[in-house]
Order: structure tokens, then C-alpha cells, then sequence
């Protein structure tokens, strides 16, 4: 009887013992999820945060992806994600810190090394920008997207047969040709891209994309060539007409100038012979011891020296004298049209 007392009494301390040892245990545990963030809640901000992106409401996203990130500091996808965002707002310094937070996190992640790359290559960072597609295609090379990024890149910094070639690997020689084209274009090189297109629609003359651009470049080709034949012209008239207009007005002033020396002359020797004259008669009054000053003294006018004068400046400038003085205009590439810096020949590409 003592010992079923005793065992009773020892499975009733154990089962308090447990009892008190689970409640214990739950409160721990409460703790800790209390402590860290609920992954609904995360959730919740994520997807806030893709929602005003999709709706371009960027400031919005960015607040809440930086929301989710102070609570979730590894989360290379809240970073891959600002990157983004900071780059569409025009914030580069920002997209940078982001896109290499993010790579840091997760360095083998192809798509996001693509779209660093890509954030680069939009801010005309295009060494930089190759260098990470290639560390991309390490990862994934197979990956259509990246080459056509890489080929890109390569090409804006003017290794168009690189460039080609990696076009060439993803597409058919006419897209490639298209594609190298379309680099020509934005680096304002005309010329280049009208045979680029050429060539593309050589290969497939139903290529519409390269077809409808060829067009239009030729357009602004043929409005470019009309404005510069429109100079030209304008050009060569003024030269004709300017040094024309000086030259008739020669004659007239030199006609005008050579009369007043010749009345001078005259009045010159008019002078003399009345001052000979004066002469003689203050010669006969000496003798008769009477003093008579001369009524007329010679005196040189004016009015044909400050004509002399005139003439020694020198106001008819020959016609080289007329190209030498012509103004220069500097040209300065952000004053340049479009079309002036689409079409440039092939010299003066190799000039630049």
C-alpha cells in the first residue's frame, strides 16, 4: 500500500515537473517571435513595394523596399529591387550602392549582375558595364539577354566586328548587321549605320525594323544635305556681293580725294605769282624808304592735308585680305544638330 502511495505521488511530481517545463519552453519561443520580424509582415511590405512599381510610383516602392531591407539587411533581393528603382528615379550613386550590396550578397545571381550591367551601360559607363556582363555570362552563358548586352557595350566603344559577332551568335547576320546599325546611329555616325542597313536588308530584304529605320535615316540625310547646300549657297553670295560693294565705292572716293589736290596745285601757284608780285612792290617801296607789309601772306589750307590724311588709311581690303578676317565658327558638339552629327564621313570619323 506504501508503495502505490509512492508511485502515485511520483508520477504526479513528474507530470508537474513537464508541465512546468513546456510552459517555460512556450515562453521562450513567444520571445524570440516577438523579437523577429513576422514573415507576414514582410511579405506584407514586398509586396506593397512591387505594387507602386508596377504602377511607377516609384518613390513609394523605394520607401517600402528600404522598409523591408532595414528589417531584412541580407535580402539581396530588396537590394536587386532599389537598384532598380534608384536607377529609374535618376539616382546613379544610390543604384550603384544597391546593385553592389546586392552582388556582394549574392555574386552568382545572373540576373541581377544583367541588369547592374544594363543600369551602367544607360549611364554610358560601357567599359564597366562589359565588365560585369562578362562576369554574368560566367554564370550563365547560355544567357541570351546578357550577350545581347555584352555585344552592346562592345560596340559603343567602337569594336563593331566584337560586337557583330556576338550579335551573330543570338541572331541571324541580318539582325546582327541591324543591330550594329542601330550602335552607329546613337553614336552619331550616320554614314555607318545607312550601310549597316544596307547590308541587313541585303541579307533579308523583309527585315521591317531595318527597312522603316533605313528610311528615315535617309530622310534625315536628305533634309541634312538640303540645309548644308542651303549654306553653302548663302555663303558663296555673301562672298561675292560683300567685296563688290567695297570695290564701286573706290573710284567715287578716289575721284573725290584727287580734285581738292588738284584745285590745291592751282591755288598753290596762284599764291606764288601774287606773292612775287607783293615781293616787287616791297622791293620799289624800300627804295622809297616806305615800309608796306604784304596785304596777302601765303598760308596752306587745311581742308587738302586732312584729305591727304584720309587717304593714307587705308579703308579697301583685297579679297584675300577679306578671307583672312572672315569670322571662324567654332562648333561646339552639344550646339550640333542631329543631323550634323549623324552624317560624318569616314575621314573625318578617323579625324575625331
Amino acid at each position: 500500500m506504501n508503495n502505490k502511495g509512492l508511485s502515485c505521488s511520483t508520477v504526479i511530481l513528474l507530470i508537474t515537473i513537464t508541465f512546468q517545463g513546456c510552459s517555460h519552453l512556450s515562453n521562450q519561443v513567444a520571445k524570440v517571435k516577438s523579437a523577429l520580424p513576422t514573415q507576414k509582415n514582410s511579405d506584407k511590405l514586398i509586396l506593397a513595394a512591387r505594387t507602386f512599381e508596377s504602377k511607377n510610383e516609384l518613390l513609394a516602392a523605394r520607401e517600402q523596399y528600404e522598409k523591408y531591407l532595414s528589417k531584412n539587411p541580407k535580402s539581396a533581393k530588396a537590394c536587386h529591387r532599389l537598384g532598380i528603382v534608384c536607377t529609374r528615379l535618376g539616382d546613379p550613386v544610390a543604384a550603384t550602392r544597391y546593385f553592389t550590396q546586392a552582388r556582394q550578397i549574392d555574386p552568382q545571381n545572373s540576373v541581377l549582375l544583367n541588369d547592374f550591367g544594363y543600369a551602367l551601360y544607360q549611364r554610358g559607363q560601357f567599359k564597366a558595364a562589359e565588365k560585369i556582363f562578362k562576369e554574368a555570362l560566367q554564370n550563365d552563358a547560355n544567357n541570351n539577354r546578357i550577350i545581347n548586352n555584352l555585344a552592346l557595350s562592345v560596340g559603343h566603344q567602337g569594336r563593331f566586328k566584337e560586337s557583330f559577332s556576338l550579335f551573330r551568335n543570338i541572331m541571324p547576320a541580318a539582325e546582327a548587321h541591324a543591330n550594329v546599325a542601330y550602335i552607329h546611329t546613337q553614336r552619331g555616325e550616320g554614314e555607318l549605320a545607312l550601310k549597316e542597313y544596307d547590308l541587313a536588308l541585303t541579307a533579308d530584304p523583309n527585315l521591317r525594323t531595318a527597312g522603316l529605320a533605313a528610311a528615315e535615316l535617309a530622310e534625315m540625310k536628305s533634309l541634312f544635305l538640303a540645309k548644308q547646300d542651303k549654306k553653302q549657297t548663302q555663303q558663296l553670295a555673301t562672298r561675292k556681293v560683300a567685296p563688290k560693294t567695297e570695290f564701286d565705292k573706290q573710284p567715287t572716293q578716289l575721284v573725290s580725294s584727287k580734285q581738292p589736290v588738284q584745285k590745291t596745285t592751282t591755288l598753290s601757284t596762284t599764291q606764288s605769282k601774287q606773292a612775287g608780285k607783293q615781293k616787287l612792290i616791297a622791293q620799289t617801296s624800300m627804295k622809297r624808304q616806305a615800309k608796306v607789309e604784304p596785304s596777302f601772306k601765303p598760308v596752306t589750307k587745311s581742308e587738302p592735308k586732312m584729305e591727304e590724311d584720309e587717304l593714307e588709311i587705308n579703308s579697301f581690303r583685297t579679297l584675300d585680305e577679306l578671307s583672312e578676317e572672315e569670322s571662324v565658327i567654332i562648333r561646339i558638339s552639344d550646339e550640333k544638330t542631329q543631323e550634323e552629327n549623324l552624317f560624318r564621313t569616314p575621314q573625318e570619323l578617323q579625324n575625331n
